[in-house]
């Protein structure tokens, strides 16, 4: 039986689940076929040439799409696997749908959203800043929810890989929201407020082979530090609900309500509110059925 089989219907072991859940990330084994990561990077090139399998509506006015043109900085293409099928084969990948699943002891994980960012190497200022994944999903009930980080090449600390603070799930409630954000560069600021509020500060960098990837909380801190090689640094970030995710009304500190792009754009349930199980924006990853279909030996 091939690996990646016998890691669908297994998952993570029983210790690495456990690890996920003490300190909120986890890395697997390299899992991932080097043809699905090397397609997934041809179709970034198709998107920046213009190709689109799938067109959405809102495109570089309401949600981020670096195209050629924008300028040399960080890349950041979202929702790219809705857009081009190349990307969506690696991004929805059962393997990957099935680690998270035993991660965050789901029967089913389902996409939510995703992202390509590209960062340039030599380039001092191109940070991502910490930031909590969840902040951004307020109308999702779930606090469950996860990302599989995918590097689409080796990944060494050089590269400026994925930078989590260990255990920082636990308590990223707690922390000063002001001090943190995607895009600020002062990756120093954090340290002496979480430190004052009695945690210990433990970046931990996710180096990863390709074929490898990383699973991290949707509470934890997160972020990442320069590109100082002379490569470019490009991850599939993808962002994965639980089986029990749905949608929930939130508004600002203002008042204002809460809406993101996904709530655009998908269909409603009979209640009217945005149904986070529509297949066509949130297609499943893993299901019980997926299970069934690999215990026997079947293609997902």
């Amino acid at each position: 039986m091939p690996t990646t089989m016998q890691q669908m219907i297994s998952g993570l072991s029983v210790a690495e689940a456990a690890f996920y859940q003490e300190h909120g990330w986890v890395t697997t084994e390299s899992v991932l076929d080097d043809s699905l990561i090397d397609a997934a990077l041809a179709g970034l090139e198709q998107h920046w040439a213009g190709h689109r399998d799938r067109v959405l509506p809102g495109a570089r006015k309401q949600f981020g799409d670096w195209m050629p043109g924008d300028g040399d900085g960080t890349r950041n293409n979202e929702y790219l696997s809705l857009q081009n099928k190349k990307v969506s084969e690696l991004a929805w990948s059962p393997i990957v749908g099935a680690i998270a699943a035993s991660a965050a002891g789901s029967p089913g994980i389902r996409l939510f959203d995703d992202q390509i960012v590209y960062k340039p190497g030599g380039q001092k200022t191109a940070v991502v800043g910490w930031h909590v994944d969840g902040d951004y999903w307020g109308t999702c009930s779930s606090r469950n929810m996860l990302t599989a980080w995918i590097p689409l090449h080796d990944c060494p600390e050089e590269m400026g890989p994925l930078v989590i603070l260990d255990g920082s799930h636990k308590w990223s409630h707690l922390v000063d929201r002001s001090i943190m954000s995607f895009h600020s560069p002062n990756m120093d600021a954090l340290k002496t407020h979480v430190e004052s509020l009695g945690f210990e500060f433990k970046p931990v960098t996710i180096k990863l082979k390709k074929g490898q990837f990383s699973l991290h909380h949707c509470r934890a801190i997160h972020g990442s530090y320069p590109n100082q090689s002379d490569r470019p640094r490009i991850a599939l970030a993808v962002h994965m609900q639980d089986e029990a995710n749905e949608y929930c009304a939130a508004t600002r500190p203002d008042g204002r309500p809460v809406q993101l792009y996904n709530d655009v754009i998908c269909a409603k349930d009979a209640a009217g509110n945005p149904d986070y199980c529509d297949p066509s924006i949130f297609p499943a990853m893993w299901t019980p059925a997926m299970e069934t279909m690999a215990m026997k030996g079947t293609s997902c």
